[in-house]
C-alpha cells in the first residue's frame, strides 16, 4: 500500500493571530488544508483525523516569519498549485509561503529545525540608549547565573525546576538601538533534554531591572537545521 506524499508547508503567524495557542493555530491550520481542497489522508480507527504534523510550538503572543507543517496526502498536487489553493483559503495573517515535498520516511519537523532564531523588540519612555545598557546588564547578569527557573504545576502542587542555557542557547542575545526601541536577537536549540523558552528568557531578565523595558514585539525568524 502507498504510503502517499508527505508536502511540508512554511507558513507566517502575524498580528492578532500570534496570541493563538499552539492547539488554535494546529486547528486553523487544518481549516485552511480542508478550504484549499487538498486531498490530505486521514488515520484509522474510531476518531479519524487529519494526518498532520506540526513543528516546535511557539510562546502564546509571539510571531513567526517562518513555521513548517508536514501534511500527508493521498495523491499527488504539484506544489505551487497547493501554495495558490493554500493562500486562498488562508486568513492573511496566517499565511503559508512556501510548498514543498519531503521524503514520507524523513524526520520530523522538531528534529529536523532544531535551532529557533529569535528577535525581541523592547520599548521605553526614556532614552532608547539608556534602555540599550540596561538590557545588556540585566542579560549579562542573567547569563552569569547560567541558568532560570520555571515553576510546574500540577494540581495544588508546585515545583521550581531550573532550566540551564548550556546546550539550549546557542546564540547569546545581541542588541542594536532603533530609532524609537531596542532590538534584541538571540538563538536557541531544541533537542532530547527540552529547550530554553524565550518568553521565560526574557522574563527573567526584565526582572532584574529596576525600571523594565517593555517588550512589545517577539518573533521566531527562522527554524534552522543544525550546523
Amino acid at each position: 500500500m502507498s504510503d502517499g506524499f508527505r508536502l511540508r508547508v512554511k507558513y507566517e503567524i502575524r498580528g492578532r493571530l500570534a496570541y493563538l495557542s499552539h492547539l488554535e493555530t494546529i486547528r486553523s491550520m487544518e481549516r485552511v488544508v480542508r478550504r484549499a481542497g487538498l486531498p490530505f489522508a486521514v488515520t484509522e480507527g474510531f476518531s479519524p483525523h487529519m494526518k498532520v504534523a506540526f513543528g516546535p510550538a511557539l510562546p502564546v503572543g509571539a510571531g513567526s516569519a517562518g513555521e513548517y507543517l508536514d501534511v500527508r496526502l493521498q495523491s499527488y498536487i504539484d506544489a505551487e498549485r497547493a501554495l495558490e489553493r493554500l493562500q486562498l483559503a488562508a486568513p492573511r495573517n496566517l499565511m503559508p509561503l512556501e510548498c514543498f515535498y519531503v521524503d514520507v520516511r524523513a524526520d520530523a519537523i522538531d528534529v529536523t529545525y532544531p535551532l529557533s532564531l529569535w528577535e525581541a523588540e523592547f520599548s521605553c519612555d526614556g532614552d532608547v540608549r539608556e534602555m540599550l545598557e540596561a538590557l545588556r546588564c540585566a542579560f549579562g547578569e542573567l547569563l552569569e547565573k547560567g541558568y532560570i527557573e520555571v515553576i510546574k504545576r500540577k494540581g495544588r502542587a508546585e515545583k521550581v525546576k531550573q532550566v540551564a542555557f548550556e546546550g539550549r542557547l546557542i546564540e547569546a542575545p545581541v542588541f542594536s538601538a532603533e530609532d524609537t526601541c531596542v532590538v534584541m536577537r538571540f538563538s536557541t536549540f531544541q533537542g532530547n533534554e527540552g529547550a530554553l523558552r524565550p518568553d521565560k528568557f526574557i522574563d527573567a531578565a526584565l526582572a532584574l531591572m529596576s525600571t523594565p523595558a517593555r517588550l512589545v514585539r517577539l518573533t521566531r525568524q527562522e527554524l534552522r537545521e543544525n550546523g
